[in-house]
């Protein structure tokens, strides 16, 4: 094996005993900070503390202990550079082959106590230096910041008694990433106290680059916030070379958020918008398509299915597949969204909005779950999801009208005599005019949901909620 020392210094404990114990048994010596060689030491894995192998005591309540020439100089050392082999021998220095390690999150810190003193003893200054000083000598040093690869590290030594250099650089981005994410983190927490100006980092992960943007000429890439859960995380992409539209993105983030409240539903989305929704299964002889829709279900979705919406020009589907239809999405070349059980849909705790090259954060709007029928259900949760100025009207689990991004205009003076909502239910995320819900209750609906904060109302067939739940956009 082509390790021969490694350094090991874990805030994140679980499973470091496995790594470690894998180079010990191998004969590999361990040097570690305190705490991690306490805790390797009492799982019966041997490793040497940095003071007993530096020879220096840690100093100034602890700030400096691992940035030693026998530390730090080991990992810089160009293994095969004979002046630096010189160095090494003049200074007493020992090349090391391994770091793993990762860091305390410094939002934990902020956490239990903000204050500039607590927060100031908190950083930490060996951690990204080291990690940063593996990173930059990779093809000497492997460095390992994620837990999540301990085993393909055991995995490639077993193979070849070393890891490929294709390995450590993934390794090196991932350890650089740890370090930037760490410090970005101390300069916000730092500039909330004692900075006039409030720097806020937003550190984005890159996902995927997109067949297009918003048209065929426009290059688009998904991004998202790292360490930050989303609605899309669990969907897969059931055959990725087909390539992700931008538009067929918002639909499959419309669907998982209408999925979150809602189970049990079969939906078609055009660019985002929510254009018709059923409480089953889609009818046989229901469809409709176009070059941005989509067909999203709760339901398994079959292969006779996807093809006849397929060829009634759906172009994407989300939801479950069964073999015949994942067979037939290949044959096609459709692009299909797997998503994730009911129970594993989550809502971020923040959301970004986005225009131009600016971003707006928020608190995420999480609607409670009401005790209403299906319609009414379905009615409130279509409101809340598609775009403002909405209503939404539906009847025996079935959407007679959606309606979303209009002007206030076109929606005071929509024609609702035009249809026949008897016995439907109707909910809208915009208080209504005392004339319109005459013309509304006229055409037959029987309930009408509203936020009810911008006025009261009389009417026994309203039911107000006393919140708003608009959205701006989707």
């Amino acid at each position: 094996m082509n390790i021969k020392r490694a350094f090991v210094s874990v805030h994140d404990k679980s499973r470091v005993e496995k790594i470690a114990g894998y180079l010990v048994s191998n004969g590999v010596e361990i040097i570690a900070t305190d705490h991690t060689a306490e805790y390797l030491i009492d799982h019966g894995v041997e490793a040497i503390k940095v003071a007993d192998y530096t020879g220096f005591p840690s100093i100034f309540d602890g700030r400096l202990k691992a940035i030693h020439p026998k530390i730090i100089g080991g990992i810089l050392a160009i293994q095969d550079l004979p002046a630096h082999i010189e160095e090494m021998r003049e200074h007493s220095i020992l090349p090391f082959d391994m770091i793993v390690m990762n860091l305390k999150p410094f939002e934990s810190a902020v956490k239990e106590s903000p204050d500039e003193s607590n927060l100031s003893k908190e950083i930490d200054i060996s951690g990204p230096a080291l990690l940063m000083a593996g990173a930059k000598n990779h093809r000497d040093i492997v460095v390992i910041s994620d837990p999540m690869d301990y085993d393909e590290v055991i995995d490639s030594l077993e193979d070849c008694g070393d890891v490929p250099l294709l390995k450590r650089r993934r390794y090196a981005l991932k350890a650089i990433y740890a370090a930037l994410l760490y410090n970005s983190s101390i300069h916000k927490a730092l500039s909330q106290i004692f900075a006039s100006e409030k720097y806020d980092y937003t550190v984005m992960e890159h996902v995927m680059q997109l067949l297009y943007g918003d048209n065929p000429s426009q290059k688009a890439h998904l991004l998202k916030l790292s360490k930050e859960p989303g609605l899309l995380d669990e969907v897969q992409i059931g055959n990725p070379a087909i390539g992700l539209k931008k538009s067929q993105l918002r639909n499959i983030n419309v669907f998982m958020e209408l999925y979150y409240y809602s189970d049990n539903i079969s939906l078609f989305l055009d660019k985002g918008k929510i254009i018709k929704v059923f409480a089953g299964k889609v009818p046989d002889d229901f469809s409709t398509g176009g070059p941005d829709t989509m067909f999203a279900s709760t339901f398994a979705i079959d292969g006779d299915t996807l093809k006849r919406l397929s060829d009634d020009g759906v172009e994407a589907f989300g939801g479950v597949f069964d073999r015949d239809a994942i067979r037939a999405a290949r044959e096609r070349d459709i692009m299909i969204l797997t998503v994730p059980v009911h129970e594993a849909v989550t809502l971020s705790k923040e959301t970004y909005s986005g225009f131009g090259n600016y971003f707006v954060r928020e608190l995420t709007f999480e609607m409670k779950k009401y005790d209403l029928d299906t319609d009414g259900r379905l009615a409130l949760y279509c409101s809340r999801v598609n775009r403002a100025n909405n209503f939404s009207v539906f009847k025996d689990g079935e959407s007679l009208l959606l309606k979303s991004g209009l002007s206030y205009e076109e929606l005071q003076s929509y024609d609702f005599g035009s249809h026949d909502l008897r016995d439907s239910v109707m909910a809208s995320d915009n208080d209504l005019t005392d004339d319109l819900i005459v013309r509304i209750l006229a055409s037959g609906v029987r309930q009408i949901i509203l936020p009810g904060t911008k006025r009261t109302y009389s009417n026994r067939s309203i039911l107000v909620l006393g919140i708003d739940f608009t959205r701006l956009n989707n």
